[in-house]
Order: structure tokens, then sequence, then C-alpha cells
């Protein structure tokens, strides 16, 4: 199965599907592109592997924007339909949001690094409809950042990037980043 699913993403048809795994990622879908594109890159000339990176990029901030706009949605039909989960909680909605809202593109370009899924910082933001220019900006250098590291270890590395992946360091930076993320939202809201 890895040797089919290899094959697959080193081929024509590969570029499209990275794309289409990356817009889907950042509204619902489970399994991050990242591994897809540096796959995209193995093999590739450095001046290649923009192209995969930029797509990459652009397909996950729309996907994110989508996933925003879905968040955005899900307070106006719950106040159309009287939803009480939502509806109970609009105090703390707005509260959080004029504690966050300043944050925004700090928060998202850290949410980028972060191994917690994407899409639930774009919706969260959509339902707490924080500043969407900071939500754009913040998405665009954070996941650009990310895909831009994936791209080149794929193509510095080659097959050795998924040993890397899952390598101890690896996940103590991740982890780490989490830390860093959940500290720095205690001190700045406390």
């Amino acid at each position: 199965m890895k040797n089919l699913i290899t094959k697959y993403f080193k081929g024509p048809r590969g570029l499209y599907a990275m794309c289409i795994i990356s817009l889907t990622e950042s509204i619902f879908f489970i399994i991050p592109p990242d591994p897809f594109l540096a796959l995209i890159c193995i093999g590739k000339k450095f001046k290649k592997i923009f192209y995969p990176f930029f797509l990459c990029t652009i397909f996950s901030v729309i996907g994110g924007c989508i996933a925003y706009y879905l968040g955005d949605q899900i307070v106006n039909i719950s106040k159309e339909n009287n939803f009480k989960f939502i509806t109970n909680n609009l105090e703390n909605i707005e509260e959080l949001k004029l504690k966050i809202n300043n944050q925004t593109f700090s928060m998202m370009l850290t949410s980028a690094f972060t191994p917690l899924p994407f899409k639930i910082f774009c919706i969260s933001a959509g339902i707490m409809n924080v500043n969407f220019v900071d939500f754009l900006l913040g998405s665009i250098v954070g996941r650009g950042s990310r895909f831009f590291i994936f791209s080149y270890l794929g193509y510095k590395y080659g097959s050795k990037f998924e040993i890397i992946t899952k390598s101890r360091k690896f996940n103590i930076i991740m982890i780490s980043l989490i830390g860093f993320l959940i500290i720095y939202l205690y001190y700045k809201w406390n």
C-alpha cells in the first residue's frame, strides 16, 4: 500500500490529489497534506519545489477561509434556530473574541505548526468572528512556512524524510510548540 501511495503521488495526478487533500484538511479531512507534499518534492531540483509548495499553501488557506465561514454560519444558524449550546454562550464567545482579536495573527501563525488540527482553529476563528485580515495573513504565513519546511525536507532528505518525522526530536519540537501556545495563551488572558 505504501509503495502504491508513493508511486501515485510521484506521478502526474499526485499534485491534484495533494491540492484536494490540502483544501479538505483545513475544513474536515483528518490527514494533513504535509507528507504528500514532501513525496512530491522528493527528487526534484530546488526550483521545482516551489510550485507544489505554493499550491499546497493556497489550497490550505482557501480551505481555512471556508472553515472560517462555516464557523461564522454556525453562530448565525444557532441564533436563528435558538440552539441553546451556542445561544447560551454568546457572551462567553464575545468575551473570548475581545481577548483574542488582537492576537489573531500570532494565533494562526502558531496554529499552523502545532499537531492540533488546523481546521479547529479556523472554525473557532469563524465562530468568534475575529479579524478576518489577521486570520488570513496569519494562515498564509503560518501554513506557507510549514509547507515550505516540508517541501524542503522532502527535497533535501528524500526517503529519509519519513524517519525524520518519526524521530524523538521531531515529536519533542511539536509537543514544545503546543506547550508554548498553551503557556502564551494562559499568561495573555489571565
